[in-house]
């Protein structure tokens, strides 16, 4: 499972630096894994490019790489039969080869599935510290036929199905019944998702993913202690926020490589963290986030948020109040990064979902809320309280009043949940 952990990672920062192409100052909010595992579902109907694309931008591929040099128990657990990969196309190979790529492909996506399940089991498990409602769901044209095993294996793995709606005849009732769900899914937070016109007669299969989230800071700021300051946007350019502060033990370091600090706000009972990268004040403030945003890995984050990088100082923090609400078309996005064949009518090769040739993706959907206030996050938003740690003599400051890059993380699988970017609280 540690390798979905790390692909998932990667494409997180894959995704990120492909949202921020377009827009450099812009506030930004997703949730990676969410993606992650929609299009997980969807690689389970996937066959030959379709397949090997979504593989390849979500770095599925190097799951058997690290993972399956010894018989992996999902592949042993599991008698469920994933939907095989049976059309191997532009090879020249005997029956007996054809057979065992088959296999190869079959055990690979078992493989894929049954870390989607083994992870979002864990992060489901833990309800009474906080709220964490991962919610994939997709929309078919009831005129296209599901295949048995799609359906059976989505609902084992992915803890969801697949909805048969009548987008031709009545779109408008469609459209409807989707942003309900989500609304309910995400207690209220992420209404219209889909806006009038975006739903056509013309559609034919929607992914959709909402997630929403609530925890409470393990300390909690005083309410008291919130002011108006100013926060700085641009060189030029300034903005009065409500500014939270609070003095108490936190873990925190300092990335020299990037002049940036690091710090982690744990929510309570320590389950879940959320980590603050923070450039150093300078007269570019924007450019010094770029220059963060350029650098960071997968391999560099373990690296900064590692006990080697990161102590428990006493820390006057300064941290804004900031709501983010954002909508993602990832089409043309997921298109841009190397997801082509599965929205294209004529090349989508979608057989594992229906045996219809017809079938494509239409949309994919991604929109998420996050509230940060003191008592802790809400994310698609927050509340809570806990009690604050005595000071020390030495303290250092962590003032957040330039722009910076978050995550949440649940810290037992290091799974990042959320990754965000606020250049404007």
């Amino acid at each position: 499972m540690e390798s979905l952990v790390s692909a998932n990672t990667k494409f997180c920062f894959d995704l990120f630096q492909e949202l921020s192409k377009n827009d450099r100052l812009k506030n930004m909010f997703f949730c990676p894994l969410s993606i992650s595992a929609a299009l997980g579902m969807i690689r389970l109907g996937a066959r030959s490019d379709s397949a090997r694309q979504i593989d390849e931008v979500l770095h599925f591929n190097e799951l058997s790489q690290s993972e399956s040099k010894e018989p992996d128990p999902c592949l042993k657990r599991n008698k469920l039969e994933v939907p095989a990969d049976s059309s191997l196309e532009g090879e020249e190979n005997t029956k007996g080869s054809l057979n065992l790529q088959a296999k190869s492909s079959k055990d690979e996506n078992q493989l894929l599935s049954c870390y989607f399940e083994q992870l979002l089991s864990k992060l489901d498990r833990i309800r009474t510290d906080y709220t964490l409602s991962i919610a994939n769901r997709l929309y078919g044209e009831q005129e296209f036929p599901v295949c048995p095993e799609f359906l059976e294996a989505v609902i084992k793995f992915y803890h969801t199905t697949i909805e048969s709606v009548d987008f031709r005849k009545e779109t408008e009732k469609s459209r409807q019944e989707i942003n309900f769900w989500v609304e309910s899914q995400s207690q209220g937070k992420i209404k219209e998702l889909f806006s009038k016109d975006t739903i056509s007669e013309a559609t034919v299969l929607v992914l959709v993913n909402a997630v929403y989230f609530k925890a409470k800071w393990e300390k909690h700021f005083d309410c008291e202690n919130t002011v108006d300051a100013p926060f700085s946007l641009t060189e030029s350019e300034k903005k009065n926020v409500k500014m939270m502060h609070q003095k108490g033990l936190f873990r925190i370091g300092f990335i020299e490589e990037l002049k940036a600090q690091i710090l982690e706000m744990k929510y309570t009972k320590g389950k879940l963290s959320m980590f603050v990268l923070l450039p150093t004040c300078s007269e570019d403030n924007v450019k010094a986030l770029e220059e963060l945003e350029r650098k960071i890995t997968h391999e560099k984050i373990e690296a900064w948020s590692s006990s080697e990088n990161m102590s428990e100082e006493t820390v006057a923090l300064s941290f804004p109040q900031f709501i983010l609400e954002d909508s993602y078309n990832l089409n043309a996005i997921l298109q841009d990064m190397g997801i082509k064949d599965i929205f294209d009518e004529t090349k989508a090769n979608l057989t594992g979902i229906s045996p219809s040739p017809n079938l494509y993706l239409s949309k994919v959907v991604h929109k998420t809320f996050v509230e940060v206030d003191e008592y802790g996050t809400q994310a698609a938003a927050a509340t809570g309280a806990v009690g604050m740690a005595k000071s020390m003599p030495r303290c250092i400051e962590f003032n957040a009043d330039h722009p910076f890059l978050f995550f949440v993380k649940h810290n037992k699988t290091q799974t990042i949940l959320f990754y965000g970017r606020v250049c404007c609280p």
